[in-house]
């Protein structure tokens, strides 16, 4: 029987515990496995227009990919959508659209050295881009996108005053230094 990722309330039957024997492949595969099951998810942002004809397209590509409708070993994704503005001069005017998704979109261009804005961009944790009507292209960004400990985080809403709530965050990270 192979082993299984997760085991709860105890150890799987017939399997040996003892500490003398050396670990083997099977355990360092559990350990990486175990590894990429405790880091965060790849961000996956998509920068679209209305007023882009090929936008459609990598909507759908990108809604597949946040469905999970794709087999394959992707790893756990949360994706974006946003809506740039700068294509609102050609006569349709995007009700999605927002200057603040086009700073936004200017950064990556920096970070990432384009010459260019463009639709639709596809942005995988901030590191690689690629066009979003490219399934391969998107895929293949989001297989090699390093993978970071996603932060622990409590939320609570405290009553400020009768007709006033305020948000209390509690936050960490874990973290390695070797």
């Amino acid at each position: 029987m192979a082993p299984r990722p997760f085991v709860c309330f105890g150890r799987r039957r017939g399997r040996d515990t003892s500490a003398s024997k050396p670990p083997d492949a099977n355990a360092t595969a559990d350990q990486t496995q175990e590894e990429q099951r405790r880091m965060g998810p790849v961000l996956v942002e998509l920068f679209s227009s209305q007023g882009c004809g090929t936008s459609p397209e990598a909507e759908g590509v990108v809604s597949r990919l946040g469905r999970g409708d794709f087999e394959g070993d992707l790893p756990p994704m949360a994706v974006l959508a946003f809506h740039v503005e700068y294509w609102d001069y050609r006569g349709w005017r995007d009700p999605f659209g927002s200057s603040i998704w086009t700073v936004r979109q200017k950064a990556y261009v920096d970070v990432l050295h384009l010459d260019t804005l463009y639709t639709p961009q596809v942005v995988v944790n901030g590191r690689a881009q690629c066009v979003g009507t490219d399934p391969d292209a998107v895929f293949a960004a989001v297989r090699s996108a390093p993978r970071f400990t996603s932060p622990a985080m409590q939320v609570w809403l405290l009553a400020l005053s009768a007709s006033l709530l305020g948000p209390w965050f509690l936050s960490w990270m874990r973290a390695s230094l070797s």
